[in-house]
């Protein structure tokens, strides 16, 4: 089958431009390999998005999956690995390969990793990258969170509701918010941050149990490290295909071409200045209208 349209990604960007494809009655399918919403289901409390004064993550991803479903949009699961140009492009996968006149890449980011001894070891084992998604199964326990911006704040909070003790470890000396958040000390109230210290080695033998820090002279014991020191683009699979920025971004105008005519990109996996939900939904309504105009040129 040769789609009109092959979105890879099922965070707010690929979504919007799937509801906008479907809602033209386009033949459309959305392809999403792990976590529907994408980092959204990862968040906390949402303050910032129009239409609710507060929301979690997880809840807004589901209405955002619930409006898709309603719509009919077709959804797979599988893994994109690079795309190849032509009158008809091509989406290779892990499963399969789909064919399509468009592509639209809303892949977004992922994890940053602390590249340090153990981090790999005891994933799945007490190191995590996500709060949400992990932290009812430190209920009681010490954790840290590692990771001095918004995100690292918003799972300390998080945590702090769940874990016997929370901590967080900061490289700087103190800590680098970006969104206006009142009373943030106040609200951090009964976390201990550790500023200016680096992680040097996370220590355990099945499991994680603490971490050498490089601000104190013996392990820090620890049941979990949540790391959150920022996210990259999902674009590994991309080098050489497509013009990327010197981070990895994929480069794109405002009315979301790519290099390859034909291919789009939209929400966190764009070079742009600001990614917030809200910028990358409206990146994905623009990607997916130029995309319908330029297919019937």
């Amino acid at each position: 089958m040769v789609y009109d349209c092959v979105i890879v990604g099922a965070g707010p960007a690929g979504l919007t431009a799937a509801i906008y494809q479907k809602r033209a009655n386009k033949n459309v399918l959305l392809l999403e390999r792990s976590l529907f919403g994408g980092q959204v289901a990862t968040l906390g409390n949402i303050e910032n998005y129009p239409g609710y004064a507060s929301i979690d993550g997880p809840s807004l991803a589901e209405n955002f999956y619930a409006q898709a479903k309603k719509l009919q949009v077709p959804i797979k699961y599988d893994d994109m690995q690079t795309i190849k140009d032509g009158k008809i492009k091509q989406v290779v996968c892990k499963k399969q390969t789909y064919e399509a006149k468009s592509v639209i890449l809303a892949l977004g980011s992922v994890s940053r990793e602390l590249a340090v001894e153990g981090e790999k070891q005891f994933f799945g084992k007490g190191v995590s990258y996500c709060a949400t998604c992990d932290g009812a199964f430190f209920k009681g326990k010490k954790v840290a969170v590692v990771g001095s911006g918004d995100s690292a704040v918003a799972s300390a909070l998080y945590l702090k509701n769940i874990c016997g003790e929370v901590v967080i470890i900061s490289k700087y000396p103190e800590l680098k918010l970006k969104s206006y958040q009142p009373n943030i000390m106040e609200r951090l109230e009964g976390i201990k941050i550790y500023y200016g210290a680096m992680i040097k080695k996370i220590i355990g033998t099945d499991k994680v149990e603490g971490v050498e820090l490089s601000s104190l002279k013996r392990p820090l014991k620890l049941d979990g490290v949540f790391v959150t020191i920022g996210r990259r683009p999902d674009t590994d699979g991309l080098k050489g295909v497509l013009e990327l920025d010197e981070k990895g971004y994929i480069i794109t105008d405002e009315q979301m071409h790519t290099s390859i005519k034909g291919v789009y990109a939209c929400g966190d996996v764009r070079s742009k200045a600001i990614k917030q939900i809200v910028t990358a939904a409206a990146s994905g309504a623009v990607a997916s209208t130029k995309a319908m105009e330029e297919m019937e040129e």
